[in-house]
């Protein structure tokens, strides 16, 4: 409903036609950041040599000049998309399937759609899952939020993963509860280890202070709290009993390991912070599906690039 009380349609999601008539080129991408970026007549545009405020477009060669120092930059420089050598048209479809598809989108899958290597297109997703995380640190859980840990990923030498298996990463989980009882934002981050230090450090950094933790009994939780936070606990054991008096905290965590083990399978824990950034992103814009594209598209914007070294260190 709008102001007035009359019903507003609900915006609709882009379908796979209209995505490939919009950005079937590589001028038609480049307007498009332009205008995304700049606004139609560069009125956001500040020039990064002199701070400049008025510059002019040079279509043929997809540059703005600065009107006062001369100074050329091009649409992507800065971006996440700076120096790229795929034509922007692949990574345009790489933001539309990671901002559409629930499940995500494996780098084995896009390398097939568009045309890349394995590695390209791993690169790509990943590049695009850190502006997700830069986006995702900007905000903070408030109000009384529901606490918990998981652990993802490892496997045993018979083949088994979960809480029984190696190498297993704890991940810590955080989920908004509106006055309704439905679930607001979510924040999801690693933990070097399921413990009271490790669970302060990430609900200071996600959770705002005077906020009510709901956690179960356990007693790192009391340690939490103390660093600005009320507590609300509850001895809930295990199973059913947990679901039930954490639902909503369950319900996330059982759809990110869907993800991660139905897409994705092995996630190394070097990689897993971004894949958890992948998930929450889309997880906290649920609710505004039809504009995600749009969004993880200034999301990309407002990043820097991750080089394939820095990503991968000290993988050979």
């Amino acid at each position: 409903m709008d102001a007035n009380g009359h019903k507003v349609p609900l915006a609709r999601i882009m379908t796979v036609a209209e995505f490939h008539q919009r950005f079937g080129t590589q001028e038609a991408c480049v307007e498009h950041l332009r205008k995304v970026r700049w606004g139609e007549g560069l009125e956001r545009f500040v020039c990064p040599a002199c701070g400049h405020t008025q510059g002019w477009w040079l279509g043929k060669r997809e540059l703005v000049q600065c009107g006062d120092c001369r100074h050329q930059t091009s649409v992507t420089a800065g971006t996440v998309f700076h120096r790229v050598r795929s034509p922007l048209w692949k990574w345009f479809w790489a933001m539309y399937v990671l901002a559409q598809d629930k499940k995500g989108v494996g780098a084995i899958e896009l390398a097939k759609q568009v045309g890349v290597s394995y590695t390209t297109g791993w690169l790509m997703l990943h590049k695009l899952r850190a502006a997700m995380r830069k986006r995702g640190d900007r905000y903070a859980l408030r109000g009384l939020v529901e606490v918990d840990e998981c652990y993802v990923g490892g496997e045993a030498d018979d083949g088994t993963t979960g809480r029984g298996a190696s190498g297993k990463t704890g991940v810590a989980v955080a989920v908004e509860l509106r006055p309704d009882g439905r679930p607001g934002h979510i924040a999801l981050e690693p933990v070097a280890r399921v413990d009271a230090r490790c669970l302060t450090k990430f609900a200071q950094k996600r959770i705002a202070p005077g906020s009510t933790l709901k956690t179960d009994g356990w007693s790192a939780y009391a340690s939490v709290a103390q660093a600005g936070y009320k507590h609300r606990p509850r001895v809930t054991g295990s199973g059913k009993a947990a679901v039930e008096k954490f639902p909503w905290v369950h319900t996330f965590i059982s759809n990110l390991k869907r993800m991660l083990l139905g897409t994705y399978h092995r996630v190394k824990p070097k990689h897993l912070d971004r894949y958890l950034a992948e998930f929450e992103y889309r997880a906290n814009r649920r609710l505004r599906e039809a504009g995600l594209f749009d969004r993880l598209l200034v999301a990309a914007l407002d990043a820097k690039a991750v080089t394939y070294k820095e990503l991968v260190g000290g993988d050979s």
